[in-house]
């Protein structure tokens, strides 16, 4: 009788500390707090889940919204410097292509004739114009396009 209640005590005791081990690894996994159902703990899981994927969707809504608009912003400059006239001293006289990220923007052209500027624009629509383009002009778009 007595060994059946050491027995029984060593059993009880050992009982005692993995209840104590389990309790531990309960409030670790719960967090301490109230203690919740896991039915309870999976549906609040569940409900910041759907939080979160509905930000992230609205984050991709904006971020496509963005790229959309960018691609209508100048991405693409390019500047050219050059000497028409012979007669005349130094690269006065430039080529300045701005494109967006369509390739459509304007090139402005200005010649320096004897202290008197004169500037023409020509519009740009993918990457061409419509307008015959001069060896500066050309080669000012072709590094503003390269330059992306």
């Amino acid at each position: 009788m007595q060994v059946a209640l050491v027995v029984f005590g060593i059993a009880l005791v050992a009982c005692g500390a993995r209840l104590f081990y389990l309790e531990k690894k309960f409030k670790k996994i719960f967090g301490g707090g109230d203690p919740k159902t896991l039915e309870t703990l999976v549906v609040e899981h569940a409900g910041r889940i759907e939080e979160a994927e509905q930000a992230l969707r609205q984050l991709g809504d904006a971020h496509s919204t963005l790229a959309q608009d960018f691609l209508g912003s100048i991405q693409k400059v390019s500047m050219v410097r050059f000497n028409p006239f012979s007669d005349t001293g130094g690269d006065q006289s430039f080529v300045i292509a701005l494109l967006d990220g369509k390739n459509d923007g304007v090139i402005f052209s200005s010649l320096y004739t004897r202290g008197q500027p004169l500037v023409y624009a020509k519009p740009i629509k993918a990457g061409a114009s419509h307008y015959q383009l001069s060896k500066e002009e050309a080669d000012a778009l072709a590094r503003a396009i390269q330059s992306a």
